[in-house]
């Protein structure tokens, strides 16, 4: 799917989030559209065949080389307890490094239980200082640059939380922010399905997470690098990102909606005008 992705017009890819086994997600249905709002709720609950299968699949990819970046979102099993979280993340990174250009650790799915507890002080810290570790040891093993680490957050959170997170994140030395995860909040929405249980999608969180990308920039004086994600659609969603201070962005809803000529049209309009003809999609 990634090598086809990049066709439309995606300079980075993101898959996953991997867990360290397979694991079936929530049951079914857990995603729905919510067309008078353009958006999604889903609460997918990391369904994917486990990182060994997805290895095989990263490592097919790399025989060739690649016209585009690759992460991959880590995650950890639903039944991992919190105190344990650090060694799902780290057996994936083992698994992944040599075929990663970067590695998203996803800590604020909404759908699965307590997973937003990682973001916390209490375990936030643990957690970064165990992956850098691990980070460490696999780039002396494989003799390749250490992969970045960026740290996807919740729209949900507090400018507190916030800002604890981002002092964690210089403090420990990550690479990066992807802002923002899906929301739990239901403000303004219109369509009937707007009462199903998951995280939201699409262009009712564009201003949140905007403003988030704004802020983290500010607090670190653009600093530290910021993946922007939420409600992207047009060439001026982009703009309006990279403008609050993301480095790159990242869009899914919109594709359902748009269809697949929408990274070739917002490409080829951020070059007409001339704005931001040397980022990413």
């Amino acid at each position: 799917m990634a090598p086809g992705l990049a066709m439309l017009g995606f300079g980075h890819i993101e898959v996953g989030t991997i867990t360290p086994r397979p694991q079936a997600g929530n049951p079914k249905p857990r995603i729905y559209r919510l067309p008078k709002d353009e958006a999604l709720i889903n609460r997918m609950g990391f369904p994917n065949d486990g990182v060994k299968a997805v290895v095989s699949r990263l490592r097919a990819m790399n025989q060739v080389e690649r016209p585009y970046v690759l992460g991959v979102s880590l995650g950890k099993q639903k039944n991992t307890a919190l105190e344990n979280a650090a060694a799902d993340y780290a057996s994936i990174l083992e698994e992944v490094f040599p075929y990663a250009d970067y590695l998203a650790i996803n800590v604020s799915s909404p759908n699965t239980p307590e997973l937003r507890k990682l973001q916390g002080s209490n375990y936030l810290g643990q957690l970064l200082d165990s992956l850098m570790a691990v980070n460490r040891v696999l780039s002396t093993k494989h003799g390749q640059a250490k992969r970045p680490l960026l740290i996807k957050i919740s729209p949900d959170l507090s400018w507190p939380e916030v800002d604890d997170i981002v002092q964690t994140a210089i403090d420990k030395h990550v690479d990066g922010v992807i802002a923002a995860n899906t929301t739990i909040e239901r403000n303004g929405l219109k369509d009937a399905n707007q009462a199903q249980a998951g995280g939201l999608s699409g262009p009712p969180l564009a201003l949140r997470s905007t403003q988030i990308i704004r802020h983290i920039s500010k607090q670190t004086n653009g600093r530290l690098p910021i993946i922007g994600v939420g409600g992207i659609r047009t060439a001026a969603d982009v703009q309006a990102k990279v403008d609050a201070g993301a480095s790159l962005v990242q869009l899914y809803t919109a594709l359902v909606y748009e269809g697949p000529r929408l990274p070739g049209r917002i490409l080829r309009e951020l070059s007409n005008n001339g704005n931001v003809v040397n980022r990413q999609t």
